[in-house]
């Protein structure tokens, strides 16, 4: 990935206002902390000048307060503390300290060290001013040095933390980015695949956790349902063009011939009506692939509502009961009641309509249809079932594809598109449905998940 295209995802972004957001947090943090830390040491100090003062004060009472002060003085002569005895005109006595004391308490004045030298971070002084009982006063301070090195340490560790930390953040963050554009890229190309027409086949994710592995899930079906209608169109397509010729040519020729000179009314009335017939055909072979067209393009359990599954096969047995009777056939049911199912009713009827039309027009007089619907410990189980010639078993699965005729149903009317419209509100409601010899006859069972 170009270094233009990685700082341009959504994923560096992320990284990168997080990070500047642990800055500013830590920022806030360290504020806080250093005040505290700052207000805490200060007050130590103050706390050891006024113990040292009062330990001062104690030696002046017994006559030894010069001796201590030079004795404290020759260990350290140049800060970090401070001590001055001044006389009662303020004037120093003893002490590594220039000041002259006018008010008792606590003061801060400017460093400028013993003998005018400049000692490590000490720009400031605190200092106790004590009168004593002789009129002499007692001074003892601090310089800050102790808290300019302690500010120092801390503002040092505070950019270095802020600093490894934002380079985590942004180092994380490029990780996260090129892992999550890979997955695009994998994405990307698995579409591309289905543009083009090839097979797209699955896209495993098992990196990236588990929101990556719910994302590609979920766009894997997307892009699988895209790859479906895509080559649902390309069969339609194809159908049309193959299985649509025939009645088409043949309804040419008969124009023609109708057309030819010297033919006479009847004949030319004649081919009209088949003509007719013909185009009439057509028409209805159209209006069935957009419908399984319509059904396979539907999003699944749209509008979908419960069914009554048991009064469905029932009515269904009792409406084709008189038109079976027509030409010879018996048609019964044997429903189990309380039967019910989540789906389109309307769609539900159509597949079990075609179930039975198709048993009726292919199989001779005398044929019994039988409609039966059971819930058995496993699912509910319903079958469309005769004693009719049935279909050989090499041919179960390939009687649902489109424009499929048997050679024993081509001499009945139809498209072969029955068992099509079938297997597409099958698919739409996850109903599996298969075919099975019954010796003799066929029996086409559902199960209703």
């Amino acid at each position: 990935m170009r270094p233009a295209n990685f700082i341009q995802t959504a994923t560096f972004r992320v990284a990168v206002l997080q990070a500047l957001l642990f800055a500013v947090v830590v920022a806030a943090l360290f504020g806080l902390v250093w005040k505290e830390i700052h207000t805490y040491v200060a007050d130590q100090l103050r706390v050891a000048v006024e113990v040292e003062t009062a330990s001062l004060r104690e030696a002046a009472q017994a006559g030894m307060l010069e001796p201590q002060i030079r004795q404290r003085l020759a260990v350290i002569p140049v800060g970090p503390d401070y001590y001055l005895l001044s006389d009662a005109n303020g004037q120093r006595v003893v002490g590594n300290l220039v000041f002259k004391p006018q008010v008792p308490g606590w003061q801060r004045v400017p460093f400028h060290g013993a003998h005018g030298r400049h000692k490590g971070h000490a720009n400031q002084v605190d200092l106790y001013v004590t009168p004593l009982s002789d009129g002499r006063w007692l001074t003892v301070g601090r310089d800050n040095r102790d808290i300019g090195e302690l500010d120092e340490n801390l503002t040092r560790y505070f950019f270095f933390s802020v600093g490894v930390a934002m380079l985590f953040a942004l180092l994380s963050g490029g990780i996260a980015g090129h892992f999550f554009m890979k997955t695009v890229d994998r994405l990307t190309a698995r579409a591309e695949r289905i543009v083009t027409g090839e097979e797209p086949g699955p896209l495993q994710l098992d990196r990236g956790g588990v929101e990556f592995v719910r994302l590609a899930g979920r766009l894997d079906r997307i892009l699988e349902r895209v790859h479906t209608l895509m080559e649902n169109m390309r069969q339609v397509s194809s159908d049309i063009a193959h299985d649509l010729r025939t009645p088409l040519t043949r309804l040419r020729q008969r124009l023609e011939s109708a057309s030819a000179p010297g033919r006479d009314a009847d004949f030319q009335r004649l081919s009209i009506e088949r003509s007719i017939v013909d185009v009439d055909d057509v028409l209805a072979t159209f209006s069935a692939l957009l419908r399984i067209s319509r059904i396979q393009a539907r999003e699944r359990q749209a509008g979908f509502a419960p069914v009554d599954l048991s009064e469905l096969f029932a009515s269904m047995a009792e409406v084709y009961g008189p038109v079976a009777e027509d030409t010879g056939h018996i048609v019964t049911a044997d429903v189990q009641a309380g039967v019910g199912f989540k789906g389109d009713r309307t769609l539900l009827t159509q597949m079990l309509s075609n179930l039975i039309e198709n048993a009726i027009h292919h199989t001779p007089a005398g044929t019994h249809i039988n409609l039966s619907l059971n819930a058995l410990p496993d699912g509910v189980v319903g079958c469309v079932e005769d004693t009719g010639p049935g279909i050989p078993a090499d041919e179960h699965k390939r009687v649902f594809h489109r424009f499929v005729r048997l050679d024993s149903s081509r001499t009945s009317p139809g498209s072969g598109l029955g068992l099509s419209l079938v297997a597409a509100i099958a698919e739409l409601h996850r109903i599996p449905v298969t075919l099975r010899d019954r010796e003799p006859g066929l029996s086409v069972m559902m199960r209703f998940a």
